[in-house]
């Protein structure tokens, strides 16, 4: 018989003994069966962790249900180490990847290895400069429609110079919706003029789900061996019904027939863009969104070598979900929070519309290097993704034993990746971290590291391929 490892030693001591590694506290402990779980389901995402940083420093230990661990390392070195340098020893936790394979696909997002390299350079050409400046113009026929519309809404108000309440989260994810069929696929969605749009009705119920308690319901499902498959089939869109006769359960109902339906829309764009491909005859009548791109380019690739890697009509299938779900409600709640921060900073404001409104006099559709340029406005969008990254923390699990920042982690430890704990911590940041101060962008802290000090598009081989073509997005949109 084999004695036991260090690692496993060290998790069994850690059970019955203080939280603390030599002599240094880094334990959150909790309820005795639910842990810390309870308080992080019901807070605000991301807040109880960063308070536990500010208690006991750059390591963290949370103790979850059932004594489930999750640590919390801060420092850039630690980091680098996760997402950079041994990345395909920190996947995510396999209920992770089915969430996000129910709800964007299994593509770039869940896919790891040499599987994901391979994916990966097959999209790159996609997002490159010359591809995204050809782009941008898409996003203006969008964003006109939507400053028409809001424009109409004040106008009708018995007062029109004192404004209307409008809830702005929903009309940003209706043009980011439109915008990103648009670009990505050359479909017009035209969520914001039809109500009854499906793709943005069923968007809408999918969002719908996002509290605490929905996602930690579902997070419970997808680590049932099996259940990502059957939530994901035909079989469950018949029966979706059945889950509502358990209330802890219900909200699956609702998961299923809005994911059924996006699917059934993807796959009516993926059938155009294939067919598209199959007669086009000639370089001018090429369409420039993503998806067409892709396909083109897969196609061109076979026609010179059959054995050389090329994504299955499955996989191509699941970028389109990819595009719709990390491509839309990201941006959009980006917006939203930006708006927000605006409404607030009433000097911020004026003084991005000082910059923008000469240049939008100029060109009411300034183009990639003009957005590109506009100082402020960059500042702006920093900190509004710094501050309220769209996406607050993720998590990551260890696949052996390892050494990390000076701390042993055991083999199958979770581990949240802080994202907005990292983008508001006062060792770097300073004492105002977690306040909205665009003009920080430019003098950034002496210590600022460009790619650990901010987190919210990751780092490393899973960093977002698509960053820079959200950020002129919501530049466009803001602007």
């Amino acid at each position: 018989m084999e004695p036991p490892s260090l690692a496993t030693v060290a998790s069994t001591l850690r059970t019955y003994l203080p939280l603390t590694f030599g002599n240094v506290t880094i334990g959150v402990g909790g309820h005795p069966i639910f842990g810390q779980s309870l308080v992080i389901v019901r807070s605000e995402s991301g807040i109880p962790q960063r308070e536990w940083v500010k208690q006991y420093g750059p390591v963290v230990r949370i103790v979850g249900p059932v004594g489930i661990e999750r640590l919390i390392f801060m420092k850039p070195e630690a980091l680098h180490h996760i997402l950079v340098k041994h990345w395909l020893e920190y996947p995510r936790p396999s209920f992770l990847r089915h969430i996000l394979g129910l709800v964007t696909g299994y593509g770039l997002l869940t896919v790891t290895g040499n599987e994901h390299r391979l994916m990966r350079r097959a999209i790159n050409p996609a997002f490159s400069l010359p591809n995204l400046m050809a782009q941008t113009d898409m996003f203006y026929d969008s964003i006109d429609e939507l400053v028409k519309i809001l424009h109409t809404a004040t106008e009708n108000e018995d007062t029109p110079r004192g404004g209307k309440v409008c809830l702005m989260y929903e009309w940003m994810s209706k043009v980011t919706l439109d915008i990103i069929c648009q670009t990505a696929f050359g479909y017009k969605a035209d969520s914001l003029h039809d109500p009854h749009n499906e793709l943005a009705d069923a968007y809408e119920e999918l969002l719908s789900l996002q509290s605490g308690s929905n996602l930690a319901k579902i997070a419970i499902l997808m680590s049932i061996p099996g259940a990502a498959k059957v939530v994901g089939s035909k079989w469950a869109y018949d029966h979706r019904h059945f889950f509502t006769k358990f209330r802890f359960f219900s909200a699956i109902s609702n998961l299923i027939d809005s994911m059924y339906r996006i699917k059934r829309v993807s796959a009516k764009i993926l059938r155009q863009k294939m067919e598209e491909s199959a007669v086009l005859s000639s370089d001018t009548e090429a369409k420039r969104d993503i998806m067409s791109l892709l396909v083109r380019a897969r196609k061109a690739d076979l026609d010179k070598d059959k054995t050389v890697y090329a994504m299955s009509d499955r996989a191509m299938m699941d970028q389109v979900l990819t595009f719709l779900g990390a491509g839309h409600e990201t941006t959009a709640t980006g917006l939203s929070w930006t708006l927000w921060l605006l409404a607030n900073d009433q000097e911020s404001q004026k003084r991005l519309r000082q910059e923008v409104a000469p240049v939008f006099a100029n060109n009411p559709r300034p183009d990639y290097r003009i957005l590109k340029d506009l100082q402020w406005l960059d500042c702006v969008i920093m900190e509004s993704l710094r501050l309220l990254p769209p996406v607050p923390l993720t998590l990551r699990m260890t696949t052996k034993d390892d050494l990390v920042d000076g701390i042993l982690v055991p083999k199958g430890t979770l581990l949240t990746i802080p994202i907005r704990i990292v983008n508001t911590w006062k060792v770097i940041w300073g004492e105002d971290a977690e306040a909205f101060n665009p003009e920080r962008w430019l003098n950034l802290p002496k210590d600022y590291n460009p790619v650990f000090s901010m987190l919210s598009f990751l780092a490393g081989p899973h960093a977002c391929i698509g960053k820079t073509m959200a950020i002129i997005e919501m530049k466009a949109v803001l602007a």
